[in-house]
């Protein structure tokens, strides 16, 4: 009788385990098959980031792989000089996963904080090898601080 009551609590545990990864990668929350809307909130946040902040979690995070200047080369990661307008996985000479070519996205305030939150979520596939902002405002801040990196920096929304 134990032995069945473990059984199936083992075979309980694996039914939740392995429904938790199968949500993990929905097909529905990739950016091939979702457009993000950006809330009231992160609106604000954005009016209201601190850029230096944005520069500082820039050069924590996110410099080993990117460069955002208009001259560079690209490096582990694509350079994101004129980043925002821009068609994911097509910035000439560098070589993006399928996944990130086939998303078929526009990177803008909402498609780039839907990806920073959750990068495995909103790409599944992708070759880079970070998960995610998980705090509004420092997403905030980092957009804030790459939008200056364009030709025509976007509005703020």
């Amino acid at each position: 009788m134990q032995h069945r009551i473990a059984v199936a609590a083992l075979i309980g545990g694996l039914t939740l385990t392995t429904s938790l990864f199968a949500g993990r990668f929905d097909p529905a929350e990739s950016l091939a098959n979702y457009t993000p809307e950006l809330t009231k909130e992160f609106k604000q946040l954005l009016r209201d980031a601190d850029v230096e902040a944005g520069a500082a979690y820039f050069d924590r995070k996110c410099i080993n792989c990117h460069d955002a200047v208009k001259e560079g080369k690209h490096g582990k990661g694509p350079l994101l000089w004129n980043l925002f307008g821009n068609k994911a996985g097509s910035k000439e000479g560098f070589e993006y996963s399928d996944a990130m070519k086939g998303s078929g996205h526009t990177w803008d305030y909402a498609t780039l904080n839907y990806y920073l939150t959750r990068t495995d979520r909103a790409v599944p596939g992708r070759i880079m090898n970070f998960r995610g902002i998980r705090k509004d405002k420092q997403r905030a801040d980092l957009l804030a601080y790459l939008r200056q990196f364009n030709e025509q920096p976007p509005k703020l929304p």
